[in-house]
């Protein structure tokens, strides 16, 4: 038999040379895990931009950050619509979103009122459009919630 050093050379050897292949390989996983994650946020900002999407949020009650990201994307991509004309599927869109935003229940009345201000701000041409959505909405809402408590209070009551 060979001696304990032999063994021990061969091994470290061994090691020497497959170290190479062990470094690029897990090189080219790490390169692909970031390749996937960077097509993930690219995906991510491409639905960001369809309003129809930032709309079905709204209406599934979003968390806090979700709301945050959803904002900060309509205010980059559709927040003012000024040149837009009242018959055109934008504006309808974008109308459908304020109204989405004043019913989520995520959104309390005063930033409903905070953003209202900031959605006319920028769009002053619409104002008397959006201060009736908003209200209308805020209304709907409102009747929409003591509907549900009613149901709720009517449902302790019948078992």
């Amino acid at each position: 038999m060979y001696s304990f050093q032999f063994y021990l050379f061969i091994w470290v050897a061994l090691f020497f040379a497959m170290l190479p292949f062990a470094l690029l390989t897990s090189a080219f996983l790490i390169l692909g895990k970031i390749q996937a994650y960077l097509e993930s946020q690219k995906s991510r900002d491409n639905l960001l931009k369809n309003i129809q999407y930032l709309i079905s949020i709204l209406q599934n009650s979003p968390s806090r950050e979700e709301l945050d990201e959803i904002l900060e994307a309509f205010r980059k991509n559709f927040l003012n619509f000024d040149s837009l004309k009242k018959e055109s599927k934008d504006y309808k869109d974008r109308m459908d979103f304020i109204s989405a935003l004043a019913c989520c229940s995520t959104v309390d009345i005063d930033s409903v009122a905070r953003y209202r201000e900031e959605f006319v701000k920028a769009n002053p041409n619409f104002k008397k459009e959006i201060e009736t959505l908003i209200s209308a909405a805020l209304k709907n809402r409102e009747s929409s919630e003591k509907n549900k408590k009613i149901k709720e209070k009517n449902g302790l009551f019948t078992h």
